[in-house]
């Protein structure tokens, strides 16, 4: 495994695209539709591709806007309302389109926040958060939720690798009884593996001296530039602009239907 080429978003302190990554999100629920989500998810991919990380983020928003699109068309199909004009499993032009504006919503907040969990590195994202002052039990506690699912999936190719060797049939080739039968084989040692690497987290932790409520000091800080400190401040600002834009436009719809 090589190590990991630099990126655009390296050059960034990780809580300034944080911050883009989360008005982003507000602004594709909040902001209005369908324009919206649909320029967040192009801003999104653009920035992601720009990172290398393109093809990630895309699947990760195709794996949830794509499904709930089809469910949602299914769902309607098969429970049209009583004075819908369409029969019954023949979807309507009006539910495709409401289906449409709410997978795209949520494919454009999955791929603005895929941009963070694809391209910051967890460990230096936490840092910068324990430098505002994130206490080390939030920052152990967000980091070792980032690192979760790859540490896990780097074990499961490790047993694959391992049980290969001892000659148990699994993967392409074995079909469907193959992959069932090599099931425990596999699913064992790697629960163990991983309850085994808690444990020893936390006797690291525990030999450390961690302290859950004291605040962390780093060998390394992340640089924080004023540039990107005003950066940050007219994101904020900005939100709470599309915020305010809202509730107006709410406050006047309920006026108007009142």
């Amino acid at each position: 495994r090589g190590a990991r080429v630099s990126a655009p978003l390296d050059r960034w302190n990780p809580l300034t695209p944080l911050a883009a990554s989360l008005a982003l999100v507000v602004v594709a629920f909040a902001g209005p539709q369908p324009w919206s989500p649909a320029i967040v998810m192009a801003v999104a991919i653009a920035v992601a591709m720009a990172n290398g990380i393109g093809a990630r983020v895309v699947a990760l928003a195709a794996l949830v806007a794509l499904p709930t699109f089809v469910l949602l068309v299914l769902l309607d199909a098969a429970f049209p309302d009583a004075a819908a004009p369409h029969a019954r499993w023949v979807p309507s032009a009006a539910a495709a389109m409401d289906a449409l504006a709410i997978s795209l919503r949520l494919g454009a907040a999955i791929a603005s926040l895929g941009v963070i969990v694809a391209g910051v590195p967890p460990r230096r994202l936490t840092r910068a958060l324990a430098a505002r002052g994130l206490p080390a039990w939030a920052a152990y506690l967000v980091i070792a939720s980032l690192e979760a699912v790859p540490d896990a999936r780097r074990r499961a190719d490790d047993v694959l690798d391992a049980q290969r060797c001892r000659g148990v049939a699994v993967g392409p080739g074995t079909g469907i009884r193959g992959r069932l039968r090599a099931l425990p084989a596999l699913a064992g040692p790697l629960i163990v593996g991983l309850v085994t690497e808690s444990e020893e987290r936390a006797l690291a932790l525990d030999a450390r001296g961690f302290d859950p409520h004291a605040r962390r000091t780093a060998l390394a800080p992340i640089a924080d530039p004023a540039a990107e400190r005003w950066v940050r401040r007219a994101i904020w600002l900005g939100l709470a602009a599309v915020l305010v834009w809202r509730l107006v436009e709410l406050a006047r719809s309920l006026t108007i239907a009142s």
